[in-house]
């Protein structure tokens, strides 16, 4: 399987906890050079190049203007993938925008809620509140839209296990399809790196214990560390990540991985715009280090992954230790990681690469 991912980096204000690339800007005419050169940078795909998956993701997929989207879209018509994603922020759409998502071929809709807390709000920086989140949903679901994830995170600065209980609560309420749940990361280079006021990690645990009795309960199935889902919806594009699939990234920033050669697009809207689609990095992976990658992602997955011979030969041992440590569990040739090394997966990974 084949995917495309699509990364259009504007926002309307940057969230304090985020990494990914992205410009503040509502400056049009930046936004028609960029989707001129995202355009351009689409049409030369290779010509046999049929995606099952595409992914628009950002930056905030929905931050630029109705017209500059209404544009851009109907070039994407050429593509017929059975899932095909957007990252929703619901403090930038309406009706018009869903409406032209929905007959442009979109039929998954990735809303970023984060939390339904006021204080979670302010503190991630986000634009929206609660009630806009709740309307966005409820407005995209009349728009018709029938796969729908909701993304939330916990461990956030002042949270409390009331706090998280009410997210679900309310998650719940909305009848998603999908929801995907992370810990708060303290990423490099971000306002949230300096916050001094970090939760426990006890109750970031109890948090994460809670959250997947709490989806089990409610019948989605727990199929990859932060995500949960009800059974056949699970989002296919990341399943393509976890499982090492290939897939090619367009837009600044974006990630490829294709033919056995990986490398990033230039993480600069203008020298994008300039250059078009110059590449950061490239490199070549052999066999060993496909196998390697694909085997920690495999990881990420509740089923876990097969391993090779050859995997075995070289980590074997390793394999071994981290079982009779707790965190792995073998079947076989087949290797997941136990439950209670899901919430601690970084450190079981540190070994295996």
């Amino acid at each position: 399987m084949s995917g495309l991912y699509i990364h259009i980096p504007f926002c309307e204000r940057k969230c304090s906890y985020c990494a990914f690339y992205s410009v503040v800007s509502n400056d049009w005419k930046k936004q028609e050079r960029f989707f001129q050169t995202l355009e351009k940078e689409l049409s030369g795909l290779p010509p046999d190049f049929a995606p099952e998956t595409v992914f628009i993701g950002g930056g905030t997929p929905t931050a630029p203007g109705f017209q500059a989207l209404e544009k851009f879209l109907p070039s994407l018509g050429k593509f017929r993938p059975m899932e095909f994603s957007v990252e929703v922020n619901p403090g930038t759409v309406d009706e018009a925008k869903l409406a032209l998502l929905k007959r442009s071929g979109v039929n998954r809709l990735s809303v970023g809620v984060q939390s339904f807390d006021f204080q979670c709000l302010e503190t991630l920086g986000r634009i929206h509140s609660a009630e806009q989140a709740e309307a966005a949903f409820r407005l995209a679901r009349r728009v018709g839209f029938e796969n729908m994830s909701v993304d939330l995170m916990f461990g956030v600065p002042g949270q409390t296990m009331q706090m998280l209980e009410s997210d679900l609560d309310r998650a719940l309420a909305l009848g998603p399809e999908h929801i995907a749940i992370y810990n708060l990361m303290y990423e490099a280079g971000t306002p949230m790196e300096a916050r001094l006021d970090r939760l426990d990690e006890d109750l970031e645990r109890e948090m994460y214990d809670r959250i997947r009795a709490r989806l089990n309960a409610a019948g989605f199935v727990h199929y990859e560390i932060s995500n949960f889902a009800k059974p056949g919806f699970e989002c296919r594009h990341n399943l393509l990540y976890w499982t090492g699939g290939e897939y090619i990234g367009c837009g600044p920033a974006a990630h490829s991985h294709w033919n056995g050669v990986r490398w990033a697009n230039v993480s600069d809207l203008d020298d994008y715009c300039a250059n078009g689609p110059r590449r950061e990095f490239e490199e070549t992976l052999g066999p060993e280090a496909k196998e390697r990658e694909t085997r920690v992602m495999g990881l990420r997955l509740l089923a876990g992954v097969k391993v090779s011979s050859s995997g075995w030969k070289h980590l074997g041992e390793c394999f071994q230790a981290l079982e009779k440590q707790g965190l792995l569990v073998i079947e076989g040739r087949r290797v997941r990681l136990s439950e209670e090394a899901l919430f601690v997966s970084d450190s079981v990974f540190a070994e295996l690469v």
